[in-house]
């Protein structure tokens, strides 16, 4: 009577041990494409507060000329949002629908995303500046073709690459617009006085010495993201993956002075009045900034490559 009991009792146990043990489930771990684009959205929503002062008083050709210096800092701010955005929405919806990270299908949930972004700018602009319908007319066009080109940006491949590069152009942005909130103290630490001559020369020594940190701060930034990114995946990148990720920041700062250049250039043909010496300023202006974004690409790319030729073993090296 006791045999069946006993060959009955050990079946489940030899079917249990036959079994293989079930795997860890692997912990979840916050999106960094995630906080990358609502970092960029505060960064937009920041550039929309304060060009509204350019829209603020009374309407005039003066107050097109404030809003087209300020232009650069919301087009730059919504080209970065509609990346960051268009990057984790693709990436987010590529793990659930695979059509979403593959082809057409992401190129176009990213550009949908990046317009999306431009367009509730764009809204923003129109609905809270009190200025002239076709001055904030042009100015809502430009910001949302900056996101939508923003987002189309945002699905170019491998994503590790843009995530860094990003995530570097957004320091560069506070940095820069930081050294522009003290600008006066700047110019005259580096020698501004009352001539011409010295103020043209302490400006080019502020901008050059500007670009040259702010490269210094993309490549770094781009460096530290893809070797914290490789040390979670266990895979071990090529330098031209460094070297790509060091130059986006500064490729993001010239396509942004282009997109720039064009809402510009509709603005001041709203003048009423002769502004050709404030047009000359501010091709001056615009020069700088595109000077800036070549630095900051040329830089940030050779600093990235040095850091990762220092990872490499001596022997390596040599």
């Amino acid at each position: 009577m006791t045999e069946p009991a006993t060959a009955t009792s050990a079946h489940p146990q030899r079917k249990a041990a036959a079994l293989p043990p079930a795997a860890p489930e692997a912990p979840r771990t916050p999106s960094t494409t995630g906080w990358l684009a609502f970092l960029a959205l505060g960064w937009l929503v920041v550039a929309l507060l304060f060009y509204r002062t350019a829209f603020a008083g009374d309407d005039g050709d003066y107050k097109l000329v404030l809003a087209a210096v300020l232009l650069p800092l919301v087009i730059q701010a919504n080209l970065l949002a509609g990346a960051a955005v268009g990057l984790w929405s693709t990436l987010a919806l590529g793990r659930r629908k695979p059509w979403a990270e593959h082809g057409p299908g992401r190129w176009g949930v990213g550009t949908a995303a990046g317009l999306l972004t431009g367009t509730l700018a764009s809204g923003a602009i129109l609905l809270a500046y009190g200025m002239s319908a076709r001055a904030v007319g042009v100015v809502a066009v430009a910001v949302g073709v900056a996101g939508a080109l923003g987002g189309a940006l945002g699905a170019i491949r491998p994503a590790r690459i843009l995530a860094a590069g990003l995530s570097a152009a957004l320091l560069v942005l506070v940095f820069l617009n930081v050294v522009a909130l003290f600008s006066t103290p700047l110019l005259d630490a580096f020698g501004s006085g009352d001539t011409a001559a010295e103020r043209y020369s302490a400006n080019g020594l502020l901008a050059g010495t500007t670009a040259v940190i702010a490269g210094l701060v993309a490549g770094l930034a781009a460096y530290w993201r893809i070797r914290r990114a490789a040390a979670r995946s266990g895979d071990t990148p090529k330098w031209p993956i460094f070297l790509a990720a060091g130059a986006s920041a500064g490729l993001l700062l010239i396509i942004a002075e282009f997109c720039t250049r064009l809402g510009v250039a509709q603005l001041l043909s709203l003048a009423e009045k002769d502004i050709s010496a404030d047009t000359e300023i501010l091709s001056f202006i615009a020069a700088s900034r595109l000077n800036t974004g070549l630095v900051v690409l040329f830089v940030g790319a050779i600093t990235t490559t040095i850091a990762y030729g220092r990872t490499l073993p001596k022997a390596v090296r040599d």
